[in-house]
């Protein structure tokens, strides 16, 4: 089952709220990953073992008519350092504001577990991505060539909470 975890102040046209993923609910798993792995082709998809094992912690992105606009999550990397990965907008809702908006709550998300840093890599490719997040205040902390395989090349963003 769901539950809420926050509520995003933002203009109406883009407001968002995280909704956490049931780590023990086959079924919403099963979702999550699909959605995942269809809206964002990958060359490294998303398994269910890794929300399943409570390595991610995974939100749905929902509108205010509580409509599924996309997913998100963040992987705690030490108790002081999480890490926002997979942030998803369904194809149906892009050219709105809400890759913003979901990396905004999640980064809330990130604040209000306690981390006083988030980080993120992003594909080189992912320019909206990049542009996004060095809006947000992020700052590139380096460049990861073939960093999960061959041929797969990341930037690091990092903001730390001031």
């Amino acid at each position: 089952m769901l539950s809420s975890m926050s509520d995003q102040t933002l203009p109406a046209n883009n407001a968002v709220r995280l909704v956490a993923l049931d780590a023990n609910d086959d079924d919403a798993v099963d979702a999550v990953v699909s959605f995942v792995n269809r809206h964002y082709p990958s060359e490294l998809p998303l398994a269910r073992a890794g929300i399943k094992h409570g390595h991610y912690r995974f939100f749905w992105a929902q509108n205010a008519a509580n409509d599924v606009v996309g997913a998100t999550a963040y992987v705690p990397r030490t108790r002081f350092l999480a890490e926002s990965v997979k942030t998803v907008v369904d194809p149906r809702h892009r050219q709105q504001g809400l890759g913003a908006a979901i990396s905004r709550a999640i980064e809330a998300e990130v604040r209000a577990a306690g981390f006083s840093k988030i980080m993120s890599t992003i594909l080189i490719t992912n320019i909206p991505m990049i542009i996004i997040k060095l809006r947000q205040g992020y700052l590139v902390e380096g460049i990861h060539m073939d960093h999960e395989k061959p041929g797969l090349h990341e930037y690091s963003l990092g903001k730390v909470f001031r």
